[in-house]
């Protein structure tokens, strides 16, 4: 079960960085700075952020599963 929760953490935490590289700056000039540093433009992007690495994680698990790969 040890296993099973690395490599879902490192599934979840590689899934984020490289979400975050492809997508924060992008985001952060649309919503503007004044909304990025006063509104709720932060909260907003780390709780759809959150999401997506939530369901990219899950996805990767069941190709896994499918596949045969020996998780647990």
């Amino acid at each position: 079960m040890i296993k099973f929760w690395l490599i879902t953490i490192l599934i979840f935490t590689f899934s984020t960085y490289v979400l975050v590289r492809l997508t924060l700056k992008s985001f952060r000039e649309e919503a503007g700075e004044r909304i990025w540093r006063y509104g709720n433009g932060r909260s907003t992007y780390w709780r759809i952020l959150t999401w997506c690495s939530i369901a990219i994680t899950i996805v990767v698990m069941l190709v896994f599963y499918w596949a045969g790969i020996p998780i647990v």
